[in-house]
């Protein structure tokens, strides 16, 4: 890899907090730990971030940037939208698990950091309640008939979802999370069948 093409310092800190991250528990972990993965100096750490705890919310924030990158690019607007949504769940799904010990961090040691930690939670999961409303939006170009899903009805959908989510990872499935799809795919079908004219959907 040529110097040009190396990653940047912050990506590399990044990298090195995922992967002591696979190594060992957040409360265990030290600012050393990943530098020495990183391979930079402490002085570059702290040119990038204040804590380790800033570190954490970097990376979640790039992880969650990631997957959403992952849910758009399968999404097909042309296709039928209550299988486009169930793909990209399913999509969803098979990406958090391949990185079980980044989805326990973006899960739940992110909540032990207080309201930084929550409000990168809540934005988050904005970020896929928006995804969510917009195709909802889009498959009404189609169909002016169907209602709209309401922000209260997206987030309580991605809500549980996540709950679903966090459960698998307390047992210890992190790495099976794709297991969840039938149980997330009736849900969704749910939610959406509701949004559907009284006379289709009632």
């Amino acid at each position: 890899m040529s110097p040009d093409s190396a990653p940047a310092p912050r990506q590399r800190l990044l990298d090195g907090l995922a992967l002591v991250l696979c190594e060992r528990a957040w409360a265990d972990l030290t600012i050393a730990d990943v530098v020495a993965a990183a391979h930079v100096s402490r002085r570059t750490f702290y040119e990038h971030f204040d804590g380790k705890e800033a570190c954490l919310l970097a990376l979640c924030e790039r992880l969650s940037e990631e997957v959403m990158g992952v849910i758009a690019a399968g999404y097909d607007p042309e296709g039928d939208w209550v299988q486009e949504l169930e793909k990209v769940t399913a999509a969803y799904l098979h990406n958090l698990q391949q990185r079980p010990a980044l989805v326990r961090a973006l899960y739940l040691e992110m909540l032990t950091l207080g309201p930084k930690g929550l409000a990168m939670r809540r934005r988050i999961s904005e970020r896929f309640t928006q995804f969510l409303m917009m195709q909802v939006e889009l498959s009404r170009l189609k169909e002016p008939g169907k209602r709209p899903l309401s922000p209260a009805l997206a987030t309580a959908t991605v809500g549980g979802i996540n709950e679903l989510i966090v459960q698998a990872i307390e047992e210890d499935r992190a790495d099976r999370l794709v297991e969840l799809q039938p149980t997330i795919s009736e849900f969704v079908r749910a939610v959406l069948h509701s949004l559907l004219p009284d006379e289709v959907g009632g």
